[in-house]
C-alpha cells in the first residue's frame, strides 16, 4: 500500500534542504537556467535538464527532472509556471496550485497546449491565467510520459501502478514546497488539482496522506477535475470491470504498456500535415475527420467501454457519424493537443484505477477516503465525466465541498456538450472554468 510515512516525509524534506547550495559567486552567469529556478541560489543543480522559457511578458515556465529510482526511466518532470519580477526572478506568492495530468498527455500537453499551438495565444492556458493572477503553479510529468517512442522492452513497466504515481506526486509536491521556501514564498501547503487519471492519482495520494500527522501533510485543498474514483451507477461499474479485465489480460501476456498515445500522436500529426488526405488509421475518413473523431467522438474509439455516456474530449457537430467541426475549442488546438501525446502508459496503472471503480479486487489506495477532510472543489464537463464525478466526493470526510459542472445541454444532447478537454482548450474556458477555480483557491 502507498503510505507517505513520517520517515519518508522527513527524509524528503531533509534531502531537499540538504541539496548542495552553490553561491551565486560560484556561478557567474546569473541568468543561466540552473540558477534561475531558485533566483540566484543554484541548489537545484542536482536536478537535471533545468530549463526556463518565457510564456508571456511577465510569466515564465521552469522545467527540470528529478530522479526517483535507479532505472533508466525512473525520472519525473517538474514544472513551475510563475510570474516574475525580472527574468529569472520568480515573484513571491502566497498561493500555490499543483497540477497532475491524466492519461496520455503530460503537463505541457494537458495544461499548456496554447504555448505549443499556433492556433491559440500563449496566455490562453490555465497555468498562465493563474500565474498572471498571482498563483504559483506547479505540475508533474509522471515517469511513463518520458519513455520515448523508440523503446520496445517494457518489462520495467510491469509494476508501474497508481501507488507509484501517488508516491511520485508526493515527491514532486515536496520539491515544489521546498523550492517555494527557498525562493521566498514560504513552505506552506499547496492546493492540488488532478485532471482525469491525475484526479484518481490525487485521491490515492490524499488517501495515503491521511495517515500522516497534520504537520507533515502537504495538501490543503483538492480540485478533482472531471473524474471519479467510485461510482454508484451500476453500468459504469460494469464497464470499469471490463476495462480492468482487459488491462489485466494484457499484463498476463507480458504486454505492460498501452500504446494508445501513439495513435493520438499519429492522428493529430496527420490532421495538421495533410487534413484532406485519407486517414491510414480510420478507413473512410480524411485525416481531419479522424482527428476530430479523437476529440468529438472519443466514445467511438473506446468501443463501448467509455467511462461516461457518449464521453468525448471536445463537443462537436456531426453529419451522421462523421464529425464536421467543434463547438467550443479550435480544431488546430485539438490537433496540436493530440500530436503532443506521450506514446506509452502502464497497463498496471490502468488496471489499478479501474479496480478501484469496479470493486471486485481490493486495492489499498482507497481505504481511507472517509478520512480525507481538506476542502474540495469538483469540476466536471457535461460531455465528460460530468455529474458522475460528484459521488466520490460524498465518500470523503470533507465538510467543505463545492461542485462546478459545465453542463450546457440536456442529457439527450450530451454528445454535443462541453467535453473533457474543453475545460482547458475551449475559447471560453477562462470564464466558465478557470475564473471559478481561481476564486475558489483565493477563498481557501
Amino acid at each position: 500500500m502507498f503510505r507517505l510515512t513520517k520517515k519518508t516525509a522527513l527524509l524528503l524534506l531533509a534531502g531537499a534542504l540538504a541539496l548542495p547550495a552553490v553561491s551565486l559567486a560560484q556561478n557567474a552567469d546569473a541568468t543561466a537556467p540552473q540558477a534561475s529556478l531558485l533566483a540566484g541560489d543554484t541548489a537545484f543543480q542536482a536536478f537535471s535538464n533545468v530549463e526556463r522559457r518565457a510564456l508571456t511578458a511577465d510569466v515564465a515556465e521552469y522545467t527540470f527532472q528529478v530522479r526517483v529510482g535507479s532505472g533508466p526511466y525512473d525520472v519525473i518532470g517538474v514544472h513551475r509556471v510563475v510570474k516574475e519580477i525580472a527574468p529569472n526572478v520568480p515573484a513571491r506568492t502566497q498561493e500555490a496550485v499543483f497540477l497532475a495530468h491524466g492519461d496520455i498527455w503530460n503537463f505541457r500537453a494537458a495544461f499548456l497546449t496554447a504555448a505549443q499551438s499556433d492556433a491559440l495565444p500563449d496566455d490562453q492556458a490555465l497555468p498562465v491565467f493563474l500565474a498572471e493572477n498571482g498563483v504559483d503553479v506547479w505540475g508533474i510529468d509522471f515517469r511513463w510520459t518520458l519513455v520515448p517512442r523508440s523503446e520496445s522492452d517494457f518489462t520495467f513497466m510491469a509494476d508501474w501502478g497508481i501507488e507509484q504515481d501517488a508516491r511520485d506526486l508526493g515527491v514532486a509536491i515536496g520539491v515544489a514546497r521546498v523550492t517555494r521556501a527557498l525562493t521566498g514564498s514560504g513552505f506552506g501547503k499547496v492546493t492540488l488539482l488532478g485532471w482525469s487519471r491525475g484526479g484518481q492519482i490525487g485521491y490515492a495520494y490524499l488517501n495515503g496522506e491521511t495517515q500522516l500527522p497534520p504537520g507533515l501533510r502537504q495538501v490543503k485543498g483538492y480540485i478533482p477535475v472531471d473524474i471519479y474514483l467510485k461510482t454508484d451507477v451500476a453500468e459504469l461499474k460494469t464497464l470499469a470491470c471490463l476495462r480492468q479485465q482487459g488491462a489485466e489480460a494484457e499484463i498476463g501476456k507480458n504486454n505492460y504498456a498501452s500504446g494508445v498515445g501513439t495513435l493520438a500522436i499519429d492522428l493529430g500529426t496527420a490532421a495538421i500535415a495533410d487534413p484532406n488526405g485519407p486517414s491510414l488509421a480510420l478507413a473512410g475518413f480524411t485525416n481531419r475527420q479522424a482527428g476530430l473523431v479523437v476529440g468529438a467522438a472519443t466514445f467511438f474509439l473506446l468501443q463501448g467501454t467509455e467511462p461516461a455516456p457518449v464521453y468525448h474530449f471536445t463537443g462537436g457537430t456531426f453529419e451522421g457519424i462523421v464529425p464536421t467541426g467543434l463547438l467550443y475549442s479550435t480544431e488546430r488546438a485539438l490537433f496540436d493537443f493530440e500530436a503532443a501525446a506521450s506514446p506509452y502508459q502502464p497497463n498496471r496503472e490502468l488496471a489499478d484505477a479501474d479496480a478501484a471503480v469496479c470493486e471486485t479486487t481490493d486495492v489499498p489506495f482507497d481505504d481511507h477516503l472517509s478520512e480525507i477532510t481538506v476542502p474540495i472543489l469538483y469540476v466536471g464537463a457535461g460531455g465528460g465525466f460530468g455529474e458522475f464525478g460528484v459521488y466520490t466526493t460524498t465518500l470523503l470526510g470533507s465538510t467543505d465541498v463545492t461542485s462546478l459542472i459545465v453542463d450546457l445541454l440536456p442529457d439527450e444532447a450530451r454528445i454535443a456538450d462541453y467535453g473533457h478537454a474543453d475545460l482547458f482548450l475551449a475559447n471560453d474556458a477562462e470564464t466558465r472554468v478557470w475564473q471559478p477555480i481561481l476564486d475558489w483557491v483565493r477563498a481557501h
